[in-house]
């Protein structure tokens, strides 16, 4: 009898090893957290489609679980969105190439500035293809990003895209109140243009989600662009300003989705590089670094962000790490190597901004932690302050 209870005790010591242990999601910022309900390919017994139009791509994207397989080198022309329609549905090439042979979602519509549709549906993946907005051929246009996504939705996947030359003010938006996005290993840009009518390149408004390992280039507006998006981590990302003017690299300046709630987004690990062209601002955090507000208010005050480890470089970078309206704010470990450049003559309530460089701060207005190099600074309206010569 003892041999036998010492036998199903060593099986089940075996067992519980096999079986992995399973702990609850908890916010943090040392460690990545994991989209929930990760979206895999699915295969499909249907062949890719080779050429076509939005219609022949939304003809696959019927009920829930869809897939669209599109054909390598295969060319759509759309005069309309392609409509994700239902939760778990998919969009990639096949065979998942990370090149030229991505097939190529082209808008050709002047009345058109989304590619993909996708809010509102959980678990979607889109992976491995080219979004071309064509605004060359087409011109800017007010509308909604080239992909349109986020909303009422988890778990959304952006993974190996080219997207490019958007003709509204986003290549791609992940609009509120959404969560648990994955946004990785993508080329973004150029998008938009420095005059007048730019564009973002990532309109971050997904809570608990992570943008990391992609590459921006060119974008006007921000690379990378942070409505709070409470407990995001945004990581490993380079971005670089070539041949246009960028405003803001990694903008943490909005205050008013989720009332300023920065708590356990992170900011860390990226490379911000001016390459031939201007950028205004590396990180901008704080409304007031982008606007001219009442002096005396406190209402656009954002907290709980941090910043760490993040590299700035190139001969053309305006303002680095800048705060003013914050609290519970961490900078920390980060590096700057490039060159400020630019005198301001702007003002904002009767006061100019200060000479940029490379960590400024106005204490007032700043309360957290921040590293040795931040040196005190007056930064309302700084993104503005440089006026002559235009860059």
């Amino acid at each position: 009898m003892k041999e036998k209870i010492l036998v199903w005790i060593v099986l089940l010591g075996f067992l519980a090893s096999c079986i992995p242990l399973v702990t609850p999601s908890i916010a943090s910022v040392s460690a990545t957290p994991v989209p929930t309900r990760t979206p895999v390919p699915t295969a499909t017994s249907q062949p890719c489609l080779a050429s076509g139009n939005q219609d022949d791509v939304n003809a696959r994207l019927l009920v829930d679980g869809s897939v669209a397989v599109l054909c390598q080198g295969a060319v759509f022309e759309l005069t309309g969105p392609i409509m994700i329609s239902a939760n778990r549905q998919q969009i990639y090439t096949e065979g998942f190439p990370i090149d030229e042979r991505r097939s190529v979602l082209r808008i050709v519509s002047t009345e058109v500035t989304t590619a993909v549709l996708m809010r509102d549906y959980s678990d979607i993946l889109l992976g491995n293809v080219i979004i071309d907005g064509n605004r060359p051929n087409l011109g800017n246009k007010d509308g909604d990003a080239l992909i349109y996504a986020g909303g009422y939705s988890s778990g959304q996947i952006f993974r190996a895209l080219k997207i490019m030359e958007p003709r509204s003010w986003s290549a791609l938006h992940l609009i509120e109140p959404c969560s648990d996005a994955l946004v990785e290993d993508n080329d973004i840009g150029p998008a938009g243009s420095p005059n007048g009518t730019w564009a973002d390149g990532i309109s971050l408004a997904c809570t608990n989600s992570i943008v990391r390992n992609n590459r921006i280039v060119d974008a006007t507006d921000g690379a990378i662009v942070i409505f709070e998006a409470t407990g995001s981590i945004v990581e490993g990302n380079i971005i670089r300003a070539e041949t246009r003017t960028l405003l803001g690299a990694i903008h943490m300046v909005s205050s008013d989705l989720y009332g300023g709630n920065y708590t356990g987004t992170v900011v860390r690990n990226n490379i911000i590089e001016s390459a031939g062209a201007v950028i205004r601002i590396g990180i901008p955090m704080g409304t007031r670094t982008w606007l001219c507000l009442d002096a005396t208010s406190n209402v656009n005050t954002i907290y709980g962000g941090r910043v760490t480890n993040n590299i700035l470089r190139g001969e053309k970078m305006q303002y680095g790490f800048i705060v003013d309206g914050v609290q519970d704010w961490t900078v920390i470990d980060n590096i700057d190597e490039s060159t400020h450049i630019g005198t301001p003559t702007g003002d904002c309530n009767g006061h100019i901004a200060s000479s940029p460089a490379g960590f400024q701060y106005y204490p007032p207005r700043s309360q957290g932690v921040f590293q040795a190099e931040f040196m005190p600074a007056n930064l309302e309206l700084a993104l503005w302050a440089i006026k002559d010569p235009i860059p």
